[in-house]
């Protein structure tokens, strides 16, 4: 095989990665049990997906102090983005998580001194103008926490991101554990549940084996050949896709205001990683 079919099939990789993640946002909103228990149902299917693939695949666990702190934000952001599109819109929490690649620049700037050239500076200012759009959309209390939390999501996202390049990390391994984590100490919000209509219990199995399982081991197989850029930007279509099954599903329509926020922070963040790959594919050298 070829190195121009390997990057091919790395980009399908990563693409129905993305398609598989974005189904997240309409089936969280069709399930009717509360963001504790979707969060960590769901996780514990994950997690029996990604522990056959990494038996598969020879990938022993590794369990470090680093590992750990990377499965606590890998643990903390999936969580928050749950609860996020409970108390917002799906569209307004995909796309706000998505602003990842700014709170990464923010993190390299702060904590490793890595100073942002002016196209960065510019992507930061274009972003937090599309998540002023939010704000603006949302003025309800709960639409508005959620907002803040969906944001929240997205610096937890920057950290996992973070993770992947410090040294002694092992991102695979702190999934699995953070997956695993999830379950056990959301297992007192299962017994609260009142609503055990099949319906919720099919839609859970979709959201734990085929969004998240699926949707992380198809990324895994991606990023074996693709490099982290060209992997951004393929998974763009996440949170085009997220909004438009959860109209098409729900019936959750897409304000104008929240389509221009969109549309700032999806293009500013894409124009970024297109320009900007050795800022976003972080030597090892900063982290250590």
């Amino acid at each position: 095989m070829n190195a121009m079919r390997k990057v091919n099939i790395g980009t399908s990789y990563v693409f129905f990665s993305a398609v598989c993640f974005s189904l997240a946002g309409v089936l969280i909103k069709m399930i009717s049990w509360s963001s504790l228990t979707i969060n960590g149902v769901r996780n514990l299917l994950a997690f029996l997906i990604m522990a056959i693939y990494l038996k598969k695949i020879g990938h022993k666990l590794v369990i470090n102090r680093v590992v750990i702190l990377g499965a606590i934000c890998n643990l903390l952001m999936n969580l928050t983005f749950v609860i996020a599109t409970k108390l917002t819109s799906a569209a307004n929490a995909i796309v706000l998580q998505f602003t990842e690649p700014i709170f990464l620049i923010l993190f390299l700037w702060i904590f490793w001194k890595h100073k942002p050239d002016r196209k960065a500076i510019l992507a930061c200012i274009f972003v937090f103008g599309g998540i002023l759009c939010f704000f603006f959309d949302q003025l309800s209390l709960g639409g508005q926490i959620g907002n803040i939390i969906a944001i929240l999501s997205g610096i937890l996202y920057a950290m996992v991101f973070l993770m992947k390049k410090v040294k002694d990390a092992n991102l695979e391994s702190s999934i699995l554990i953070s997956q695993f984590v999830s379950f056990i100490i959301f297992i007192p919000s299962y017994f609260r549940e009142t609503d055990s209509a099949p319906r919720n219990f099919i839609l859970i199995v979709i959201l734990g084996i085929v969004q998240m399982g699926f949707g992380y081991v198809l990324l895994a197989k991606g990023l074996e050949t693709v490099t982290p850029v060209s992997a951004s930007l393929t998974s763009t279509i996440e949170p085009i896709l997220n909004p438009i099954w959860v109209a098409l599903f729900y019936g959750e329509v897409v304000t104008p205001i929240a389509i221009v926020g969109a549309a700032i922070v999806i293009i500013s963040s894409t124009a970024y990683n297109i320009r900007s790959s050795d800022t976003i594919t972080i030597s090892q050298e900063v982290i250590e």
